[in-house]
C-alpha cells in the first residue's frame, strides 16, 4: 500500500493535516523575513541618514537625539561606568584626528574599534546625540587633566575640546528590537511546525510500511464499514479490530496488541487542562490517543465512550496507573 492509494480512502485526514502543518510553517517563515527585513530596513534607515559628527560640532549645529557618525581614529579610552542591576554604562574617550569625543559603547564596537585602532586604522561609528550628563562631565574633565598632566579642562571652558554632546552608539534612533524579537519568535515557531510535519511525515511512512498489503486491505474495508466509530474533533477511528489515529501521523494498533490503558491528565494550577488515553502494546511501547482539552464539547462522554469501547475488544486489557500494573508491565513487556 502507497500514499497514493491512502490519500484516497477516509485516511486521508492525515496527509492534509501534514500539509496545512507545512504550511503554517512557511507562513511563519514568511512572517519571520519580513520582521527580520523590518528590522534591517530601520538600521540601515539609520547608516543613511547619519549626519558627520565633527562637521555638527565646527558648524555649531550638534543637535539632541540626532543620528550621527564619527571617523575614529584612536581610543577608546574608558573614564566612567555607572553599574546598576540591568546596565553597566560605560563611557569612552575617542579621537577623531586631533578632536576628543565622548562616546557609549557596547563592548562589541569597543573590541571592534579597539582592534582597528590598534593597527592604526580608521573605523566609522554611529549613535545618537545626547546632552552628556554633568556627573559625567565632571568625571571626563578631571580624567582629561589627569591623562594630559595639567588642568587645562574646566567647566567654563570645555565646549572649546569636548562637545556638549556624546554619541550613544548602544541605543538606536529607530528602535528595531520588537521587530528582530518578533523575528526570533517567529522563526522559532516556523521550526517547531517544521519539526512538527516532519515528525508527522516519518511516523506515517513507518506506519504504512511496517504493514502489508492484506492488512491494510483488511483496515481500509472495516474504515468504510456502517459501524465504524469516528470522532473527528480527535481525529480517530475505531473499526472493528484497530485502533486508528490520526493526531500525530497514522498510527494503527490493534486491540489484541493492548495490554494496559489509563488516563493522564496534565493541570496546571490544579486545573485539568489536558488529557489523552495512554496505551501500551505487546511490544513494549507506549502511545497517546484520544488527545483532549478541558474544553472540548462532550470531551468527557467520548473519552469514556472510547476508553469502554476499547475494553470491550480486549477484556484482557490492564486499567489505570497503580503501583501493581507498573511492576506487572515492567515485569512482562519492559514497560515503564
Amino acid at each position: 500500500m502507497n500514499v497514493k492509494e491512502l490519500k484516497k480512502t477516509k485516511l486521508s485526514d492525515c496527509f492534509k493535516i501534514t500539509t496545512r502543518v507545512y504550511v503554517v510553517a512557511i507562513i511563519f517563515l514568511l512572517i519571520t523575513i519580513v520582521f527580520f527585513g523590518w528590522a534591517f530596513v530601520l538600521e540601515d534607515t539609520n547608516k543613511s541618514d547619519a549626519k558627520d559628527f565633527l562637521e555638527s560640532r565646527i558648524g555649531m549645529q550638534t543637535k539632541e537625539k540626532e543620528y550621527v557618525s564619527l571617523d575614529v581614529t584612536m581610543g577608546p579610552t574608558l573614564f566612567a561606568e555607572y553599574d546598576t542591576m540591568i546596565t553597566s554604562d560605560k563611557y569612552y574617550f575617542v579621537w577623531s584626528g586631533d578632536a576628543l569625543n565622548i562616546a557609549y559603547l557596547d563592548y562589541g564596537t569597543y573590541q571592534e574599534v579597539t582592534t582597528k585602532t590598534s593597527n592604526e586604522e580608521s573605523i566609522k561609528i554611529y549613535g545618537v546625540t545626547k546632552t552628556i550628563p554633568t556627573d559625567v562631565l565632571e568625571i571626563a574633565i578631571d580624567v582629561a587633566n589627569d591623562i594630559v598632566g595639567e588642568d587645562f579642562l574646566t567647566m567654563d571652558n570645555y565646549q572649546d575640546y569636548i562637545s556638549t554632546m556624546y554619541i550613544d552608539a548602544v541605543n538606536p534612533l529607530h528602535d528595531n528590537s520588537i521587530q528582530i524579537v518578533a523575528g526570533i519568535i517567529f522563526a522559532l515557531l516556523s521550526i517547531a511546525f517544521f519539526i512538527l510535519a516532519i515528525v508527522r511525515q516519518r511516523l506515517t511512512k513507518k506506519s504504512i510500511q511496517s504493514r502489508t498489503e492484506s492488512e491494510w486491505q483488511k483496515i481500509l474495508t472495516e474504515l468504510d464499514d456502517e459501524n465504524v466509530k469516528y470522532y473527528k474533533k480527535i481525529n480517530l477511528y475505531l473499526t472493528d479490530n484497530y485502533i486508528i489515529d490520526l493526531s500525530n501521523g497514522l498510527r494503527v494498533i490493534e486491540y489484541k496488541d493492548i495490554v494496559w490503558m489509563y488516563q493522564y491528565q496534565l493541570k496546571q494550577y490544579g486545573m485539568t487542562t489536558n488529557k489523552n488515553i495512554v496505551i501500551a502494546t505487546k511490544n513494549g511501547k507506549k502511545v497517546s490517543i484520544a488527545n483532549m482539552d478541558n474544553f472540548m464539547k462532550r470531551s468527557k462522554k467520548a473519552y469514556t465512550e472510547i476508553m469502554d469501547f476499547i475494553i470491550s475488544k480486549n477484556s484482557s486489557i490492564a486499567l489505570g496507573y497503580t503501583k501493581e500494573n507498573k511492576k506487572e508491565m515492567k515485569n512482562l513487556y519492559g514497560i515503564k
